[in-house]
């Protein structure tokens, strides 16, 4: 017997009435389901930026898990309800377990549910885990340890693969201005960073990269060659006649200090032998040439007298720094070619660390002026070497003065100044 109309119309509305609860439950799930992949994105991230933060606190001696709680909470997730935060330093899992410079973070959110309830038993949970570490491997080329780094007029400086940084705790700890152009990886104070996120200064000009910026750190930059400070030169006698030029020409060899202004003409060429040079109460001005391989100059004497270095004009030549240590009980000093006693108390103008006019020198090793001023101007071109950093009290760049520096050749050589950075590991 044939079915009726009515019957068969009142099948198909039922079939089309379940297929509809079944096409909206599933509508419902796929808008769930996006939702539950974004709420895993925004862990996802919170948990990261936890993670650094905890992680810069540790590192400055702070509380791992209270700062990485509030970022959690500021990002979205703050612990209590559907939210779980846990915060383990160092972490009990992963390849950085036990590790005391790390932190982790694992954050879970219970998802609400809707239209999912048809198909789902129980509401998802996301989670997300991140683990964040403080390493030693910024490295830091061009460190004023208390009076600033000014780089000013047209000068341009290349600080290859490295950072620059000032312990200066003043507004402008690290101050650019004026035409300057900088390109470096990173800029550290432990004051406020003026320009530096402005003007000609990029880590990558090319794509339009900024440099790392850190401002108002709680901790100075650490100064590898602080063991130098405590050291009191005792320099040799003194020599009995002053350095002649012979044809343009002098050649020394250490053992004797220098105990009169030592001045390098135009057209003169000084050669220093392999060793440790002490300048007593006397300044090296070069406006020819100087030469040294495996050579240490160390400028001591009374402490209202120490001499100085200026090197100008046309000055050129090559200075590099030894294979270890000349200074005995200071293994800090390998590979140091400049050093002004820490002692010295003349900073005025004319007792200043000076580059000046059209100089171009190549300097390889440590340069290190702990209490003084060094100041590049004019059209002063330090060339390039991948072992030159300089450490001083205030570092000033201006003029045209076309500075490059790097550390990068310096490992094992002579040391130089790090930071620790904190990265995301996990």
């Amino acid at each position: 017997m044939r079915r009726s109309g009515s019957d068969q119309r009142g099948t198909v509305a039922a079939l089309v009435a379940a297929s509809g609860t079944v096409l909206i439950g599933f509508a419902g799930l796929a808008v769930e389901g996006g939702s539950w992949y974004l709420a895993m994105r925004r862990a996802s991230s919170a948990a990261d930026l936890a993670a650094m933060a905890g992680a810069s606190a540790r590192d400055q001696g702070g509380s791992a898990s209270a700062v990485a709680l509030d970022s959690a909470a500021r990002n979205g997730f703050p612990a209590g309800g559907r939210v779980g935060v846990t915060v383990n330093s160092p972490p009990l899992s992963g390849t950085y377990a036990g590790n005391a410079a790390a932190v982790e973070v694992i954050i879970t959110q219970t998802q609400t549910m809707s239209l999912a309830r048809l198909f789902l038993a129980s509401a998802p949970t996301v989670q997300s885990r991140a683990v964040a570490a403080s390493n030693v491997d910024e490295e830091v080329c061009l460190l004023a340890l208390g009076g600033g780094l000014e780089l000013g007029g047209r000068s341009t400086t290349n600080a290859r693969r490295c950072s620059l940084g000032a312990n200066s705790t003043a507004p402008g700890g690290i101050n650019i201005f004026g035409n300057a152009s900088v390109r470096v990886d990173g800029l550290v104070t432990t004051g406020t960073c003026t320009g530096c996120d402005s003007g000609d200064v990029w880590a990558d000009a090319a794509n339009n990269i900024r440099p790392v910026v850190r401002a108002n750190r709680p901790k100075p930059i650490a100064d590898p060659f602080a063991g130098l400070q405590s050291w009191v030169p005792s320099p040799p006698p003194c020599r009995s006649s002053a350095v002649t030029f012979s044809s343009n020409q002098a050649t020394l060899s250490p053992g004797e200090a220098i105990c009169g202004d030592l001045s390098v003409g135009p057209k003169e060429t000084l050669n220093l032998e392999p060793g440790l040079y002490y300048f007593k109460n006397a300044d090296l001005s070069v406006q020819g040439k100087i030469n040294g391989n495996g050579v240490t100059l160390v400028f001591t004497g009374d402490t209202s007298r120490v001499g100085t270095l200026n090197i100008n004009a046309q000055a050129t030549g090559m200075l590099r720094g030894p294979t270890g240590s000349l200074i005995a009980g200071h293994p800090e000093a390998a590979g140091v070619v400049l050093y002004r006693d820490a002692r010295a108390t003349n900073n005025g103008d004319e007792n200043k660390v000076q580059l000046n006019g059209g100089a171009t020198m190549t300097l390889f090793g440590g340069m290190y002026f702990p209490t003084s001023d060094v100041i590049v101007n004019g059209n002063s071109d330090i060339g390039y070497s991948s072992c030159l950093g300089v450490i001083g009290y205030r570092l000033s760049f201006s003029g045209t003065a076309d500075t490059q520096v790097d550390v990068s050749g310096c490992a094992g050589f002579t040391g130089y100044a790090t930071i620790k950075t904190i990265r995301l590991v996990e």
